[in-house]
């Protein structure tokens, strides 16, 4: 206890602790002797006592850090009992004592608690120096590979609608880089959009353009920062990128040489506004047409044979020039995360079809085949299902194979049910067995006996 006692009061009383931490000196010169000024140095444990012996500048390798005064002097301070290599230097190529570029060839330095290790000199190798010259250089660097985004506004003359998907293609926007031809586009499918244009440096020149369009619409204005981009050039200058400090190998992490904190420029300053201007209506044509509106919030694409299908922003779509007859409206719904098919069967007459909906379709025949007879007397045809009853099945599954396929559970008392189905002919599959099924307009029931 009197021990105990003894030795809070010595620390109480300011009593020395045992240190034990070392100190390591020396100068930094170049081949001809003289000293260099500002050179980050740092004493690295060998790969051997260290976690992560691929990284000779991880956070785990460095006891110490410190930089070279005028005369190319440094001093290592509070470096903990150990071996060490000493390197000056960039972060990526150090030179280490006594003047290699390579740690396996440097010398370790040993220290002790409280000692002193005087004349750790050495040269430093010319490609772990960064010049003068080169941090000027780097201070007005714009990354290789820097993206800009570019706003994008649309609008349309009149009572027209925004156009997003016609004759089988998405309406977008395109920018073809002056010089190499290096083009940059995107769907053009709502009013208000940011165009990223990657790899962009001052100096570069993009001929801006909207490609696509519909019959009858047209490009009426387009502007960005008051010029005209339907006669000039989208011209790229530093007012697009923005001063930022980001990560630099070899000028901010220790090691590394001269006090080189940051790159002046790093990309993506907000861009002024491209203001674009659509002009256009619903074009003139022989038959009727056909209108409806979409229940879906992705990137959307409309077909129907024979006539002029366009998808709007609105989610809207108009289908002019359809002839009298049958047809078949199909509306895909593309993206990452959704692949849904929607479509309706249609009865043209002689007059227009308004406030279509389409349904959802479970798979999509190879082929569409209408039925013989006469036409169905509503314009719009349901879908038609199939069900059926299946006996034996091992696997309690039926696949459905078209264009597409998909497979349904077979329910409990061994009934199943397809719904959403096109005209046209199908594959049905039950574990080993195969059968033909042709889909009308009406449902079909069916009862399998799997062999």
């Amino acid at each position: 206890m009197f021990a105990v006692v003894l030795t809070l009061m010595l620390v109480v009383q300011g009593a020395p602790v045992q240190n034990n931490t070392g100190t390591i000196t020396g100068v930094v010169h170049t081949a001809d002797g003289k000293p260099i000024a500002g050179v980050r140095v740092a004493a690295m444990a060998p790969p051997e006592s260290r976690i992560d012996a691929a990284d000779p500048a991880s956070s785990e390798s460095l006891a110490g850090l410190a930089k070279t005064d005028d005369q190319g002097r440094y001093r290592l301070e509070g470096v903990p009992s150990g071996k060490y290599y000493v390197a000056a230097g960039k972060v990526d190529s150090p030179t280490f004592f006594p003047g290699t570029t390579e740690m396996s060839k440097g010398t370790t330095v040993s220290v002790a608690a409280s000692a002193v290790i005087p004349n750790i000199d050495f040269v430093l190798d010319e490609s772990s120096i960064r010049t003068t010259e080169a941090r000027a250089d780097m201070l007005n660097y714009v990354p290789a590979g820097a993206g800009l985004t570019l706003p994008v506004q649309v609008r349309v003359d009149g009572n027209s609608k925004q156009p997003v998907f016609a004759n089988g293609k998405p309406v977008i926007i395109r920018a073809t880089r002056k010089g190499d031809g290096m083009v940059s586009e995107m769907p053009l499918n709502d009013s208000v959009l940011n165009f990223p244009i990657p790899k962009s440096s001052p100096g570069d020149e993009y001929r801006i353009s909207i490609e696509n369009l519909p019959t009858g619409y047209t490009v009426k204005a387009m502007s960005q920062d008051g010029v005209d981009m339907l006669k000039e050039t989208l011209k790229i200058t530093k007012k697009d990128f923005v001063e930022a400090p980001i990560a630099l190998l070899g000028g901010t992490l220790p090691g590394a040489l001269l006090d080189i904190e940051r790159i002046a420029y790093d990309a993506g300053a907000p861009m002024t506004t491209l203001e674009v201007t659509l002009s256009g209506a619903s074009t003139s044509s022989a038959g009727v047409k056909i209108r409806g509106q979409v229940l879906s919030r992705g990137n959307l694409e409309i077909e129907m044979s024979g006539a002029n299908a366009v998808l709007f922003s609105d989610r809207s779509f108009e289908i002019s020039g359809v002839p009298p007859g049958r047809h078949v409206v199909i509306v895909r719904e593309t993206g990452r995360k959704s692949n849904r098919t929607l479509a309706a069967s249609i009865v043209a007459g002689s007059t227009d079809l308004n406030d279509v909906n389409l349904d959802e379709v479970s798979v999509l025949p190879t082929a569409v085949q209408f039925p013989s007879g006469p036409l169905p007397s509503t314009p719009v045809t349901p879908l038609a299902a199939i069900r059926g009853t299946v006996s034996g099945s091992r696997s309690g599954t039926v696949t459905l194979s078209g264009k597409t396929r998909a497979t349904f559970p077979i329910n409990s008392d061994g009934t199943f049910e397809i719904r959403g189905l096109l005209p046209g002919t199908y594959e049905l599959t039950v574990d080993a067995t195969k059968q033909s099924v042709t889909v009308g307009d009406s449902d079909q029931t069916l009862n399998i006996l799997v062999k």
